[in-house]
């Protein structure tokens, strides 16, 4: 298993931003740095966050569009390699709403990063610090992507929360 960074954060604190600036920073000379994204636009808004994502990131990344985190890099990349996922917890809207959901997507995801070579640097939502929604969707939405957290958490090497911009290391 590969050496997992996880930054965890809320709407617009800064998650990405960092992400970017870790994976650089441990990307080797010999190895490739990919990027994993798995917004979908939906509406406007969503097309000009991802524009102004694609826009602000280092042309040293390759970009992998996967919405659903089917991709096999994780699989192919190798120990020299640098992946940034970015966002889990987009991965997991997306999966749940998609006509047919099936649990063991997000298995097989959790599956791939455990058996990948390479260094990944996975994005996540704090979904938690809020209100309980007062929707079916909202709540199973809630409850699997705090699940993947717990997870990803758990089996990092390192944990970053983001707020304001500021990265503070809360495991490593």
């Amino acid at each position: 298993m590969a050496f997992i960074h996880f930054v965890l954060g809320g709407s617009n604190s800064g998650k990405t931003k960092f992400s970017e600036k870790l994976s650089l920073e441990i990307s080797s000379l010999s190895g490739k740095l990919y990027f994993v994204a798995t917004g979908v636009a939906f509406d406007k808004e969503m097309q000009v966050k991802i524009d102004l994502h694609k826009k602000n990131r280092s042309c040293s990344f390759s970009s992998i569009e996967s919405p659903d985190l089917s991709t096999e890099i994780f699989a192919n990349a190798s120990e020299n390699d640098v992946i940034l996922i970015d966002c889990i917890s987009v991965f997991v809207s997306n999966v749940i709403c998609m006509e047919e959901f099936d649990e063991t997507q997000i298995d097989n995801f959790k599956l791939a990063i455990k058996n990948s070579d390479a260094n990944l640097v996975i994005v996540g939502q704090e979904t938690s610090l809020g209100v309980i929604p007062d929707n079916k969707l909202s709540r199973d939405f809630i409850k699997k992507s705090g699940l993947l957290n717990q997870f990803v958490a758990e089996i990092a090497n390192e944990v970053y929360f983001v707020t304001a911009g500021i990265s503070r290391k809360i495991k490593g």
